[in-house]
């Protein structure tokens, strides 16, 4: 969790006094419990994405990688997840960050 965490804080610094309501993690992850570890700790509801809808929006994606191309056909998982959380109107406002294997992005819209 600590690593999950160092991945999160600088990038939750970069909202600009935005509320975080949600966390979107893929639904190929709900068997794994850092997910619900991070909600509590962040006091956020959890959006479960699944990989169809994460494909839909992969071309608004702002950073392209090619692990995630090759195991998902996602250009990042983290970004199309919290795109599709945010809804149709979702932007991205804080791109992909990676750090010890945890990725996250932040977008915002109507969720």
């Amino acid at each position: 969790m600590a690593q999950a965490q160092a991945c999160i804080e600088p990038t939750l610094s970069q909202q600009l006094g935005k509320e975080l309501v949600a966390l979107a993690v893929p639904a190929f992850r709900h068997t794994e419990n850092l997910p619900l570890q991070m909600a509590k700790w962040l006091d956020a509801r959890i959006i479960w994405v699944e990989l169809a809808a994460m494909r839909q929006v992969s071309a608004q994606c702002q950073t392209v990688s090619a692990r995630s191309m090759q195991h998902t056909g996602v250009a990042s998982v983290s970004e199309a997840c919290a795109l599709v959380a945010a809804g149709p109107q979702g932007k991205l406002i804080v791109p992909r960050c990676s750090m010890n294997g945890v990725t996250c992005a932040v977008a915002e819209g109507d969720i």
